[in-house]
Order: C-alpha cells, then sequence, then structure tokens
C-alpha cells in the first residue's frame, strides 16, 4: 500500500461509514421466459408490490429501463400512475433509463446512443426527470467509448457490473478513448449484494474494504425479484446494533453517488483513473463466447442497423430538399433495433422461444424497410429532376441547380451513404421494354466511362433485352449519388490504366495483391510486392477449421487440444475435408474463385494415410460452399462461404494464417479501435480468476494484425467472434450447443435445441492485405465500404439529372459520419461525427448548400455549457471548420 493510500485509509477510517442499502428488479424483456412471462412477472408480481409499498412507507426502488414504463402504461394504468407519483416524488429512481439496456459490444455506437435518447425522451415527458445515473446491471462488458457517450447524453455518474479490470477501488474515474473521464463504481458484489437481508453484514465488511470513500453501495436485489418489506425492518435493526459505526439507509444510486461525489471533494481525494473498455473476466464473467451464440442474430443485428441508418440518411436529405420526414417510420424502425441489441437478445443466450419475435423483424425489415428506403431515394431522385427545370433560388430546397452541375439523361444512378468518396463494386437488376436495347457493354457518366459484368439476363423474341443483373465499379461522391448511361458499344480504353487483372496458372494477380490457389484444398496464399518483383507472402486464407464443441450459450468448451479437422488436414485422424469442384468465373471487373467441400466425420483408410488414398467417404456433416472474389480496382478480397450445418456440437471457424508475430492486434470498436493481446488460449494466471481468459474477443466489423510494417485487415458483416493465436487470425462462423447453461451456474440448464445451428449459412468476410499498420492503411474505411454497400436504381429515361451530387463530405477521412438525421425538436438536422485514427484533426464539413445556424449539441440533440460539448467553429459558406481530438465524437445541429 502506498503512502497515498495509507492516509487515505487513515481518513476514512475517521468517518462513520454510511451504506446506501438500493432495492431493485433487473428486467429481462426475454431470457429464461417469454417476453409475455416477463411483463407478468415484473409488473402484476413486483411493480404493483413496490407500488404500494413505496406509497405506503419509506421504501424505495430503482426501475431501470422504459420499455417496461412504457407497456405498463398501457396494461395497468393504475399501477403506473403510482409508479409516475413516486417517481416524480424521488422515491423511485429511473436509472439507467435506456429505452432496453443494451450489450454494449456487439451493437452500433449509434445504435447505443438511441437506446438512451429513447428512453430519457420517455422519462422526461411522463416524468419531468432527467437520469443521472447510467445502471449497468447486466451488459455483457463494457466497450470503451462508454463514458463520452454517457457524459455527452447527460449522465453524471455510472454503475456497472461487469468487466471491471481491477479490484480495487471500487470507485473511480473512468475514461474514454478521446479522454473524457465519468464517475463510476463497480459493483464488487454484483447486483444481489444486499439481497440476503441475514448477510448484510458479510456484504459490508467485503464492500467497505474496496470503497474509496466512507460511503457504501449495496444493491438489493437481483433479476425479476419480488420486493422484500421486511427490509425496512432489517435496517432499523442494523442501525440499532451497528448504527455507530455504519449508518444504512434505504436510497437511491442518486444519493450515493451525490454523497460520494461530495466527500471527494472535500477532502480532495485523488481518484484512480482508468482508461478504455471493461472487459476481463478476472472480477467477474463477461462472457466472450455469445459473441458466437445464435449467430443469425448478429448477422440480423449488423445488416438492419446499416439499413437503417443507410434510410436515416437519405430521409434527411429528403427533408432538406422536400420537407418530408418519415419521423414515425424511423422510429418504429429503431424500436425494433433497439429491442434486438438488448443485453440477452443480440447475445443470443435465452432460450429458443424467446426469439421468435426477433426472426419476425426480418420480415419487417424485408418488406416495409425495404420499400420505405426505396420510396425515399425515389423521392431524392424526383426532386433532383426537377431541379433542372426551375431557375435557382437561395432555398437550400433548390440549391441542387447552382451552377457547376452537368445534367444529363441518365440510366442508372449510384447512391453512396458513407462521408467521403467510394469506389467499390454494386450490382443492380435492369429492366427494359421490348426493343428498347439489345446489348450493355459499359456505362457512362460524363467524360468517365467504365466496364460492366453482365452476370445473367433473359431476352424478348426479338432478341432485345428483357432483364440483366449487371455489376460495376462505380466511384460515387461523398454522402451523394452519380448518373450512368448505359453504353452498347465499349467503353473506351484508357491509354495509362495502372489497375489490372490476369491469371497465370492457378495465380491470380492484380494491381494491389497476387492470390494463388491451391487445386488440393482450395485454400489460397495472398502475397504482395511490386510486379515483376519477388511477392512477399501475407496470409493463407479461409481455411475452415472444425472443432469440439461441448459448451452451452455462454462458453466454448472442449476436451481435445487439436481441431476435430482442418481444410489443410489437422485434428482427428478418421475425418477429413474432401474438395468436389473448384473452379475461377471470369470477367473484365474481377475473377471468382468457386469452391465447393464438404466435410465427412469418417473416410477409409483412415491409417496410413500419407501413402494410402481414401476409398470410402461416410457421415457427411458439413457441405460448404465458398466464393473468392479478387477485384481489378479493389484492394479487398471478398469472401462468401454458405455452409449447411449438420454437425452438432461443433465450433467452425474460419483462420488466416501468417508468419507474424505481435503481442496485440486492433479491434474495430464503437466509435474508434481498441488494442487486444494475443496468444491469450495459451495465458494461464496465476491467480484464480471468476473467468479465465479463452483468447476470443468481439469486434466491431473489423480487426486488423500486423507487424509494422505488413498487415492483413480482416473485416465481417456481423461475425463478430475472432481470436489470433500463434499468429494465426481466427472468426468464428458458427458454435453448435444444445444448454442454455449446461451447469446451471450461468443460468439454468434449459435445452436449446435451435443454438444447434443445424441451418443453412451466408458469410459474409473478407481481406484486406496493406503495407504498414491499420492507420496507414485506413482499415476502418474500407470496413465501412464493406458493410455500408452502394445502392443503384434505374432511373425513368425521360428526365435529366445532375450527373453527380455530394450533400455532404467530411475531411479528411478519418473523421467519420454516424448520423444524418432530421433533429428530434425543431426544423435543423443532426450531423454526428468522430475521430478513427486517434489523431487530433482539424476537421471540414462541406454541405451542399450554406447552413444559416450550426450549432454543438450533447447527444440528446441539447445545447449544453459542457467542455466535452463545446466546440470552436469556423462557418464559411458552406463550409464547417473545426478540430477534433483523438476518439472525439462531435454532435452539430445545423439549420437551414
Amino acid at each position: 500500500m502506498t503512502t497515498r493510500e495509507k492516509k487515505e485509509e487513515e481518513a476514512k477510517a475517521e468517518v462513520k461509514d454510511t451504506i446506501y442499502l438500493v432495492p431493485h428488479t433487473h428486467y429481462d424483456a426475454i431470457w429464461v421466459f417469454t417476453k409475455e412471462d416477463y411483463y407478468y412477472i415484473n409488473m402484476v408480481a413486483i411493480l404493483k408490490e413496490v407500488a404500494e409499498l413505496v406509497e405506503k412507507t419509506d421504501y424505495k426502488f430503482l426501475i431501470e429501463q422504459t420499455f417496461l414504463l412504457e407497456e405498463l402504461e398501457n396494461r395497468y394504468p393504475e399501477v403506473y400512475r403510482k409508479i409516475a407519483t413516486s417517481i416524480r416524488r424521488g422515491k423511485i429512481e429511473i436509472a439507467d433509463g435506456e429505452y432496453l439496456m443494451a450489450d454494449t459490444m456487439l451493437p452500433e455506437g449509434e445504435t447505443l446512443i438511441r437506446e438512451i435518447q429513447f428512453g430519457k425522451r420517455y422519462a422526461k415527458e411522463k416524468f419531468g426527470v432527467d437520469v443521472p445515473v447510467m445502471w449497468l446491471a447486466d451488459s455483457f462488458g463494457l466497450n470503451a467509448q462508454l463514458p463520452q457517450i454517457y457524459k455527452k447524453s447527460g449522465y453524471r455518474y455510472v454503475a456497472f457490473r461487469r468487466g471491471a479490470t481491477k479490484r480495487k477501488p471500487s470507485e473511480f474515474l473512468w475514461a474514454a478513448l478521446d479522454g473524457t473521464r465519468i464517475l463510476a463504481h463497480w459493483m464488487p458484489l454484483g447486483y444481489r449484494a444486499g439481497l440476503d437481508l441475514t448477510k448484510l453484514d458479510e456484504s459490508y465488511e467485503k464492500l467497505k474494504g474496496l470503497a474509496t470513500t466512507s460511503h457504501i453501495l449495496m444493491p438489493s436485489g437481483s433479476g425479476v425479484t419480488i420486493p422484500q418489506p421486511e427490509t425496512l425492518e432489517a435496517v432499523r435493526t442494523w442501525n440499532d446494533e451497528r448504527g455507530k459505526v455504519a449508518e444504512m439507509k434505504i436510497a437511491t444510486p442518486h444519493e450515493f453517488f451525490e454523497a460520494l461525489e461530495k466527500e471527494i471533494e472535500d477532502r480532495n481525494i485523488k481518484m484512480d483513473v482508468r482508461k478504455g473498455e471493461m472487459y476481463s473476466g478476472k472480477y467477474s464473467e463477461v462472457f466472450p463466447n455469445c459473441c458466437s451464440s445464435r449467430m443469425w442474430i448478429k448477422q440480423e443485428l449488423c445488416m438492419y442497423e446499416a439499413w437503417l441508418v443507410c434510410c436515416e440518411r437519405w430521409s434527411a436529405v429528403n427533408y432538406l430538399l422536400n420537407d418530408l420526414y418519415p419521423t414515425e417510420g424511423i422510429r418504429n424502425a429503431w424500436r425494433k433495433i433497439l429491442y434486438v441489441a438488448f443485453h440477452d437478445v443480440t447475445p443470443g443466450t435465452g432460450m429458443d422461444e424467446g426469439y421468435k419475435e426477433v426472426r419476425h423483424f426480418h420480415d419487417f425489415f424485408n418488406t416495409e424497410m425495404a420499400a420505405r428506403c426505396l420510396c425515399t431515394c425515389n423521392q431524392v431522385i424526383d426532386s433532383e429532376a426537377e431541379e433542372a427545370k426551375v431557375e435557382p433560388q437561395s432555398s437550400m430546397k433548390v440549391s441542387a441547380a447552382m451552377p457547376g452541375y452537368d445534367y444529363a439523361y441518365g440510366d442508372i444512378i449510384v447512391f453512396n451513404s458513407l462521408s467521403w468518396e467510394v469506389k467499390n463494386w454494386v450490382e443492380m437488376d435492369l429492366h427494359f421494354d421490348k426493343g428498347k436495347l439489345v446489348a450493355i457493354n459499359g456505362l457512362k457518366s460524363g467524360d468517365e466511362e467504365i466496364e460492366i459484368e453482365v452476370i445473367k439476363f433473359t431476352r424478348y423474341d426479338d432478341d432485345s433485352l428483357r432483364f440483366a443483373r449487371i455489376g460495376f465499379v462505380p466511384t460515387v461522391p461523398a454522402m451523394g449519388y452519380k448518373v450512368y448511361k448505359i453504353l452498347e458499344r465499349e467503353p473506351r480504353r484508357y491509354a495509362y490504366e495502372p489497375n489490372f487483372i490476369m491469371i497465370r496458372g492457378n495465380t491470380i494477380e492484380n494491381y494491389f495483391f497476387g492470390v494463388t490457389v491451391d487445386p488440393a484444398t482450395g485454400l489460397i496464399d495472398v502475397s504482395m510486392g511490386k510486379r515483376g518483383a519477388e511477392q512477399e507472402k501475407i496470409c493463407t486464407a479461409n481455411e475452415l477449421v472444425l472443432e469440439e464443441e461441448t459448451g452451452d450459450l455462454y462458453y466454448h468448451r472442449q476436451t481435445l487440444d487439436i481441431p476435430l479437422k482442418t481444410e489443410k488436414g489437422e485434428g482427428v485422424k478418421y475425418g477429413s475435408f474432401r474438395l468436389e469442384n473448384f473452379f475461377i468465373d471470369k470477367s473484365p471487373l474481377r475473377r471468382v474463385i468457386n469452391v465447393e467441400t464438404n466435410y465427412f466425420s469418417l473416410r477409409w483408410p483412415y491409417r496410413l494415410t500419407e501413402k494410402l488414398e481414401p476409398l470410402i467417404w461416410r457421415h457427411k456433416f458439413l457441405e460448404c460452399s465458398k466464393k473468392m472474389v479478387v477485384y481489378k480496382d479493389i484492394p479487398r478480397i471478398d469472401f462468401i462461404t454458405t455452409v449447411m450445418d449438420k454437425h452438432p456440437r461443433a465450433r467452425l471457424r474460419v483462420r488466416f494464417s501468417t508468419d507474424m508475430k505481435s503481442l496485440t492486434y486492433t479491434c474495430g470498436t464503437q466509435f474508434g479501435a481498441v488494442s487486444r493481446p494475443t496468444d491469450q488460449w495459451h495465458y494461464k494466471p496465476k491467480e484464480e480468476w471468476v473467468e479465465e481468459p479463452c483468447g476470443v474477443f468481439p469486434s466491431l466489423k473489423w480487426l486488423d494484425y500486423s507487424d509494422g510494417t505488413k498487415g492483413l485487415t480482416v473485416i465481417n458483416q456481423g461475425i463478430p467472434e475472432n481470436e489470433v493465436r500463434d499468429g494465426d487470425v481466427y472468426l468464428t462462423l458458427l458454435r453448435s450447443v444444445l444448454m442454455l447453461s449446461s451447469d446451471g451456474r450461468t443460468g439454468p440448464a434449459i435445452p436449446v435445441p435451435d443454438a444447434q445451428e443445424l441451418r443453412r449459412y451466408t458469410f459474409k468476410y473478407s481481406l484486406y492485405p496493406h503495407k504498414g499498420d491499420w492507420r496507414e492503411a485506413s482499415s476502418y474505411k474500407h470496413a465501412l465500404e464493406f458493410n455500408y454497400l452502394l445502392d443503384a436504381i434505374q432511373l425513368r429515361d425521360d428526365r435529366k439529372y445532375p450527373l453527380r451530387k455530394s450533400f455532404l463530405k467530411i475531411e479528411p477521412e478519418n473523421v467519420i459520419l454516424s448520423a444524418l438525421k432530421k433533429a428530434e425538436e425543431g426544423n435543423g438536422v443532426i450531423i454526428r461525427f468522430y475521430e478513427t485514427n486517434g489523431e487530433e484533426t482539424d476537421a471540414e464539413i462541406t454541405l451542399f448548400g450554406a447552413p444559416k445556424s450550426v450549432r454543438t449539441v450533447n447527444m440528446l440533440e441539447k445545447e449544453v455549457e459542457d467542455e466535452e460539448v463545446k466546440k470552436d467553429l469556423k462557418i464559411e459558406g458552406e463550409r464547417i471548420e473545426l478540430m477534433v481530438k483523438p476518439f472525439e465524437i462531435v454532435t452539430l445541429k445545423v439549420g437551414f
């Protein structure tokens, strides 16, 4: 113990302790009961009793999530009125205050902000209260940017249960990646510290030994726990018997934090500062393997988030052009996203029946949301086409007709929803009237002419095209569009074209790298180097690794120390992968390597296999088809792997094998990037951990493994679980388990047959080989381009359009757009962005018209005087200039 710590302990000993006993219940939307079961338990068995107890006694209570209060208002209005009265009186505190308590590691950062916005708006409108305390009772670890998100969403304090990196002290200043700090309390005994009223002495002694001050937070509740009226008598008894040493009071978290903050200030206590994510299993479980449970949920959440964010951005543009904004439609879609982001939904850790409603969201997004997105884009198109027929005016609505825009007839418009110019692959379907067109050989936009690939087509009886699906690689302005005309002739060739694609034997080469296919296994070696010079191998890519799985929804477990089988042949001797087919599709724009391979649990002979060829194959439990796409103009290799899984109790991963050695690698996270240790599978702690390291971590869209001179970025669409072990990078595709909790320790031992994953899956991921590290390679940029695809629409042929247009551009490209939406109040729009390189940056935002006002606001879209929020802005015409700190998130409210 240091001298400072000794003095603080002595000073604390001179002050009588105060114990803040906080009665509460933790609400699960789904887990081991159905949604309706949880409604009944929480509304009838818990909140009805709480309402009476609080009304008639000195009892206090904590309620977390407004989703439950909304439903209570609809179903039990009388109970709701009593609860509302007690909230206004301060006897019931809303802490957490989210719409639903989100998992903070898997959803997008923008989703986490909306959980808070929806919840806090409801609390303010219904009860007139702000929510100062974030109460994270059960989220499975906490991402590195939460202190910034919470502070800029109006929270002053955070209390959390899982992921603490140090045991003592239990109170500290938690710093985000950008340095924003918030006063935090870790619950050393979890949220049940004061649940057993016969063990208050024991809990007090443990908590006192870890506390920074004389103020002790003792949560008294658990998941779906009924209130205990005897708490009042237990507190009286405590104060009669031990009140001279420590006074106990029934309290709310806010009372605890205010007293804590005052003592820190009065005694000038130097607080411990901890920076970054809280994702350690040393003192509490964070369940990293739930990142691969029920993988379909992760995939759909990733897809829905990207879809909705893009739709919202173009809805904001349409609002500026046409004064139209689908407020209720957007909010309804967000509510579904927020439900999927709940901390027992997206991790996939509940019983099978709980996910029926989530499956129905698939239909909603593929029907109503698809139609809404198309309608919004068409309204933007209509507005732009009309602009060609009117004279320019000063209003924002007609700024599209400003000088500098060339108008022309077009057949195709391509939309880019990112804040920088994007060059990417896009596919689209085209339909034609009879006799209109015989062939499609290219596209033209102004002086630019590009090649296309005809993927499939049908013709009328006069040989004209009826339908065609084409692919091409357009370059589209930031948060804007480009219009193309179809060419029936071949596009013009340029005298100097640096990009190329060619095949030599089994090697595909382009300007960026070389890809060599092993015809025996279907695996690829990726190398880099100047053309004509010796190539340096980066990795062997896209190898399937099948492993034993004896765990449950929370944990991967295996008894073998080797795989069941890899595509290279490692593992148990009896089974093997067998390559069934291999061919390469060619077009001017790309090469598509097609591999079909199956896994058999038994082949014969299974001895002397080094000299005997297999003759009999039996028990086929995996059917796999892999497409590996190498582009002429894009420095990625895209993978589409389809698996028909018939293998229970197995984990399937994809491996990228390298010769690189590094102690750390980098993962994308919400609004930034974090460093993670490699080779944790081999790490055996000297002291006992609550949850031993297993090596896997979640990443948001990308991870990068490099040695400083070269590296590879592995990008994913909804495949978050990863590991780096012995120089190899793994993505977990699926885990097949049968039990919610196999030992009954993390939850009931409930069979979950649907979690065996015996179904067809399609996984999309990508490899970006590069020189230098992730910053030099702009890994985050390529990951976003892979996830936020260009969108192409066929145009009417009787109107002219501007050839290209950017509605919003942010420079430089390490400053990333997060949200473009209509403001919740007033007529402005919200622009939210963040710095993602960890570098102080002078940023410039260019709009498509001069704004009348620009103000910095917090994430609740309120003007505040907080230093963390305020920014110095320089506004010149259509440009906004400001300095953005490393990993800082900035929100602007812009009026036109």
